[in-house]
């Protein structure tokens, strides 16, 4: 399949204003506490499928992690090489084409490339900044712009991200289990250090916990935000789903979870560490460490999460 997409006459217009909610809990809320908003999104021609099959021909094309992929029958796969089996990419388009019945989970990463989602991304961003009344882009280290696509009944799987997320559900129905991530009933201390150590499935579902839970019903032109480190997961209701993603880092919680790193590192050495939040002087040292030994140029959000501390642990291996 040969993508057109960046050869449209002409450029598809955008909502104005993108988001629809009042501002007050954009600005009591975020990152903190989760909530959930409206938007102008619903079935807009960006999120068709023929549109979204255009753009995954184009992602797989472009170098950088491109496609998360689970089909029915097989592990999750991630297609982030261009010279990947062809066979399988066309699997994973022909799959996405009939998202309806394939019984199929589609992550496309860094959606940005295609230039239209790039300027959907600057507008989204910038009404951000004016609804949480902060200087959004002097906080933001690395930001992306995911989209999921799911057949009926399909499930996310609980797990927690760095980011801070707000998700615009655009078509079909799904509901949305979030919960509170600075309960340590919920998520333990030793699960998010484990996380940023690179275990991406550390945080462990409990059913016990599911009625702490806050529960979103998500239909086209509805969404949610997750505070970073939210544990959630989703459910699919009787249609496939789409939905899109903006995901950013921010410059605080990624000191945190390099306090977390050092404070691993500190315990292999023989060490009892303080635990994040009780030193500020004590967590800008570690987490400037950490700085100081990172890759300058991240390629993956992996890299710029984990460099420091996974160099470290290579240095000692090698002693």
């Amino acid at each position: 399949m040969s993508s057109n997409i960046t050869n449209n006459k002409k450029p598809l217009k955008l909502p104005e204003p993108i988001i629809t909610e009042n501002r007050n809990e954009f600005v009591e809320k975020f990152n903190s506490s989760s909530f959930k908003f409206t938007h102008n999104l619903a079935r807009h021609p960006l999120f068709e499928i023929p549109r979204l099959v255009e753009l995954a021909d184009f992602l797989l094309q472009q170098k950088g992690r491109s496609i998360h992929f689970k089909g029915s029958d097989r592990p999750v796969d991630d297609l982030d090489d261009p010279q990947s089996n062809n066979k399988q990419k066309e699997r994973v388009l022909e799959e996405l084409a009939d998202i309806k019945n394939s019984q199929s989970w589609l992550l496309l990463f860094s959606v940005q490339r295609q230039p239209e989602y790039q300027v959907l991304l600057d507008q989204i961003i910038e009404e951000l900044e004016q609804l949480t009344g902060q200087d959004l882009r002097s906080q933001i280290t690395w930001l992306d712009a995911y989209i999921f696509v799911a057949s009926p009944q399909g499930i996310t799987p609980y797990h927690i991200d760095h980011e801070a997320t707000f998700l615009f559900q655009i078509e079909g129905d799904r509901t949305s289990n979030l919960f509170d991530a600075r309960d340590r009933s919920i998520l333990k201390e030793a699960e998010i250090e484990n996380y940023y150590l690179g275990e991406f499935k550390a945080a462990q579902y409990q059913a016990e916990n599911q009625s702490k839970s806050s529960v979103y019903q998500l239909t086209p032109g509805t969404g949610v935000h997750h505070p970073s480190l939210a544990p959630h997961w989703y459910q699919n209701g009787e249609q496939h789903s789409v939905a899109l993603g903006i995901h950013f880092c921010l410059r605080d919680q990624d000191r945190q979870g390099q306090v977390y790193q050092f404070n691993y590192l500190l315990r292999q050495w023989g060490f009892s560490p303080t635990p994040p939040g009780k030193s500020r002087i004590k967590d800008r040292l570690k987490s400037l460490a950490l700085e100081i030994i990172s890759t300058r140029n991240p390629k993956s959000k992996n890299e710029f999460l984990r460099s420091g501390v996974m160099r470290i642990k290579q240095i000692f291996k090698s002693i």
